[in-house]
């Protein structure tokens, strides 16, 4: 097994190293790395995963998507019961939504939310099926604040689609955390 430091330099490599087919594990050792090296408290590595399984249709105003099929939950901070993700420590995290939509016509705007606050938004759609919209937001947030991503209240549509899963996504993981 190599060491951290090994890791580290193996990965600190300039990219054009690294055969294109290699990008993914390149990717994924530096978020280890990363995630390795914080400054976390005793709680640990902070990250989680998550996707929807079965398309959502009909949402309430401002209702919550639920990602139900947990890829990671390092830390146990995500709760796939109620889609929200549960910060243990305060800190700086990294959070990132992926919508897909599959209505012609239509449009689908979703909102990445702490405590009641919208901190970032997608919208997505309009021009045939199969759109899908992103976003990534680095935020500071207080020890216990709770993050969750819903449907916006003036969407033209309801329906949020699963595709046999991994479109439809809600992730994130602290950054630093505070001392």
């Amino acid at each position: 097994m190599r060491s951290l430091q090994t890791t580290t330099e193996m990965i600190t490599l300039p990219k054009k190293h690294y055969a294109p087919c290699k990008l993914l594990m390149y990717n994924s050792l530096l978020l280890i790395t990363r995630l390795a090296l914080c400054d976390c408290p005793s709680t640990g590595i902070i990250a989680f995963a998550a996707t929807i399984s079965n398309d959502i249709t009909n949402f309430g105003t401002n209702q919550t998507i639920v990602f139900d099929n947990v890829i990671t939950n390092v830390g146990g901070t995500y709760d796939s019961r109620h889609g929200t993700f549960r910060a243990p420590v305060a800190g700086v995290y990294q959070f990132s939504f992926s919508i897909l939509q599959g209505q012609s016509t239509m449009w689908l705007g979703v909102e990445l939310v702490t405590d009641g606050r919208v901190i970032a938004r997608v919208k997505t759609g309009d021009n045939g099926y199969w759109n899908m919209g992103s976003n990534v937001i680095n935020t500071w947030l207080a020890a216990n604040a709770d993050v969750w991503v819903r449907h916006m209240s003036d969407s033209d549509t309801k329906h949020v689609v699963a595709d046999t899963g991994y479109f439809t996504s809600f992730s994130g993981h602290i950054i630093h955390a505070d001392s």
